[in-house]
């Protein structure tokens, strides 16, 4: 039954992220009063990119060409140990707690970085030693809002982070989980590449991500894409399902509860997936100096998480 469930969520999640990611696209091309690309246009590029011919740098080592795939399959790994349709561990949900959870985005995007100097392309150094800058600060502030989440349940386990929640209205309305959601949600906006960070386009001023698959074309190029839309789809479900809005996750295997929480899940993401076009449409991006600043206000939230613990003593 876990193996099956185990499954489902893997194949949930690989075939419903590109679809997030066109319905965002749609969504801020509508907010624009523009026609904009088709809601699956995301599909239709990822079976264009398949079609191609893979053209690599001949400077490049062969683990430029290893990297989409090693990055994709760890997010296909993460799909399996991360709650996503389900508030009990599927069969590889004990592997991994939330930091070691944390270790694998950050060894993802590490080998993303890694392929990106390998590459010899000066954009593709650019957009590399500015994820590296913005990354080596929101990573271990990541961490640290892990921690902060721990002290709720004693654990870093999310499933048992998300059973605590459903059922303690007095953590959910607490000081400490407020405080946690709002550093969350800054950092996922850093991860996701959301406006006020990133402005997804192909300008040297501003472009970090776009930068570091320059060089890469055909099924390669379509894998590194894929494997962000499901790192989005990934980072979107934990702040749902453990931070935000944890409840009417299923906490027991049985088949009614989990077919329904597929469509609360799908609306879920439908909802903060326009609340993310609103705050693309409405928020100015940041000067590459300013998001220094916005990620120590990321600080500030978990650090203010652990001063109300502190300072109440856990009675809250």
């Amino acid at each position: 039954m876990l193996l099956l469930l185990s499954l489902v969520q893997l194949v949930y999640v690989v075939l419903l992220a590109p679809f997030f990611a066109g319905l965002l696209s749609t969504v801020e091309e509508k907010l624009e009063s523009k026609s904009g690309p088709n809601i699956l246009q995301r599909y239709f590029d990822l079976v264009k990119l398949f079609r191609k011919e893979s053209v690599v740098p001949s400077i490049a080592s062969p683990f430029f060409r290893i990297a989409p795939y090693a990055t994709f399959t760890l997010y296909l790994f993460l799909t399996l140990v991360l709650p996503i349709i389900t508030a009990f561990p599927l069969t590889f949900g004990p592997v991994v707690d939330f930091v070691g959870g944390g270790l694998i985005f950050g060894a993802a995007a590490t080998v993303k970085k890694i392929a990106a100097v390998d590459s010899r392309s000066n954009y593709a150094h650019l957009g590399a030693s500015r994820a590296a800058s913005i990354s080596s600060l929101s990573e271990p502030i990541m961490v640290l809002i892990f921690i902060m989440l721990g002290v709720l349940s004693g654990t870093n386990n999310p499933y048992i982070i998300n059973n605590t929640l459903q059922t303690s209205s007095a953590w959910y309305s607490s000081l400490l989980h407020w405080f946690v959601v709002g550093a969350f949600f800054m950092v996922l906006l850093v991860e996701t590449g959301q406006l006020p960070i990133e402005s997804h386009t192909q300008s040297e001023f501003g472009m970090i991500d776009q930068g570091m698959p320059i060089e890469y074309s055909g099924p390669e190029l379509a894998f590194f894409h894929w494997g962000g839309y499901v790192k989005q789809f990934l980072l979107m479900s934990v702040f749902l399902n453990v931070f935000s809005v944890p409840f009417w996750v299923p906490m027991k295997p049985a088949l009614v509860p989990l077919l329904e929480y597929l469509a609360i899940h799908f609306i879920k993401m439908t909802g903060l997936t326009i609340i993310f076009a609103l705050l693309n449409e409405t928020v100015s991006k940041y000067r590459l100096y300013k998001i220094f600043d916005f990620i120590a206000m990321t600080f500030a939230f978990a650090l203010l998480a652990g001063l109300a613990f502190f300072v109440t003593g856990g009675d809250l």
